[in-house]
């Protein structure tokens, strides 16, 4: 966690970081905990060097936390989505690999006592996307799918592209993605196709 100690932050802010980190590598599976610190870290990388960022702390936090749903099971998941995200539908409910973050936001607030709703939003939609994520929320949506330990053809353009032009890398990280489910023979969230016309400059 050398990174976090080297972050432009307050110590107390550094602390905090460094104690939630801990904490999620008690309850994390090994591969998944690496993969939310690759995920802080390149997210990090994105930030130094897009000057909009507004908040970094948040942006790490956000980073740290965003696969905190998969150390839950589908079944607990889908019970808990039914309750706190009480207007997914039937279908929504059955895309099992985007029930993490359907609910992601609510368990971070319970479990962690995370509040900030700029985190939470950002751990809501690094899935899917939205049709207005804020640069932090982009950020984390690219990090999430080109972070070091992601291996995949194309990822080292992904990630040289990330840190140059972080609208044209969602572009290409989100057309990657879609063409990966549909290789998969899987199903498509449905308002895929209105996020990838907005960041593709529709409405």
């Amino acid at each position: 966690m050398d990174f976090i100690k080297k972050l432009d932050l307050g110590e107390d802010k550094k602390k905090y970081l460094l104690d939630l980190v801990r904490k999620l590598e008690k309850i994390m599976e090994p591969e998944l905990f690496a993969h939310s610190v690759n995920t802080m870290e390149f997210a990090v990388e994105m930030a130094v060097s897009h000057k909009e960022v507004e908040n970094l702390f948040e942006l790490c936090v956000s980073s740290a936390v965003h696969d905190y749903g998969k150390v839950f099971n589908t079944e607990e998941l889908t019970r808990l989505a039914r309750i706190h995200s009480p207007g997914l539908s039937e279908f929504e409910l059955g895309l099992k690999p985007l029930l993490h973050s359907f609910v992601g936001d609510f368990l971070v607030s319970r479990d962690f006592g995370i509040n900030n709703k700029r985190i939470l939003r950002a751990v809501k939609y690094h899935t899917i996307g939205s049709r207005d994520m804020s640069v932090e929320e982009k950020i984390l949506f690219i990090a999430d799918k080109v972070e070091k330990g992601r291996k995949y053809e194309k990822v080292g353009k992904l990630r040289s592209l990330a840190v140059k032009d972080i609208n044209l890398c969602l572009i290409e990280v989100y057309k990657n993605t879609i063409i990966y489910v549909i290789n998969k023979n899987s199903f498509l969230h449905p308002d895929t196709s209105r996020i990838w016309n907005n960041i593709c400059g529709g409405n």
